[in-house]
């Protein structure tokens, strides 16, 4: 009996031993719905992170995805972007300072600060648009990245509304086992 366990606990242990826990990036995302409305929505995309083995940032997770062009925007204190609509689906990342989304057409609204809480996806290139503020006395900081093709990548919508949480899996980053 004892030999047994032993056996099926080596046995679990090995077939475990290959199984790699993921993290997947999760950010929100600016669509445009059904009734023809901006709204957002927390997703997850599909391609999990990966361990980056380049030197510099060894150990450190890393999203993959093509681009072919970039932007990098300083906005002035205190700035109304006024409303519009995303010119073409983009990943949004606020490098510094803050923003805030609201919507027209409901009480949503999403708040960015710059750094790690700052990456939305933005899609919504038609229907009733977003308004856009950058409220503090900072200035902020910007990098618009189009997807290539204006693919948005694979993705799961977690929920309704802007996400509530790092960017990460939906843990803190201060939770990951670092290497």
């Amino acid at each position: 009996m004892r030999m047994h366990y032993y056996l099926t606990t080596i046995i679990l242990s090995l077939l475990c031993a290959g199984a790699q826990a993921y993290d997947y990036l999760t950010a929100t995302a600016l669509v445009t719905n059904a009734a023809n409305q901006s709204a957002l929505e927390c997703w997850r995309l599909s391609t999990p992170l990966v361990d980056s083995s380049e030197p510099g940032i060894a150990g450190s997770l890393r999203f993959n995805f093509n681009a072919s062009s970039a932007q990098y925007t300083i906005i002035p204190p205190k700035f109304n972007g006024g409303r519009h609509n995303d010119p073409t689906p983009q990943l949004v990342v606020y490098t510094s300072g803050l923003a805030h989304i609201s919507l027209p057409s409901s009480k949503d609204e999403a708040w960015f600060i710059g750094g790690n809480q700052g990456i939305l996806i933005a899609t919504d290139m038609t229907g009733g648009g977003h308004i856009t503020e950058y409220p503090s006395e900072q200035y902020t900081s910007v990098i618009t990245v189009p997807f290539p093709d204006g693919l948005v990548p694979a993705h799961e919508k977690v929920s309704s509304g802007a996400c509530h949480f790092s960017s990460i899996g939906g843990r803190s980053l201060e939770d990951r086992l670092w290497h």
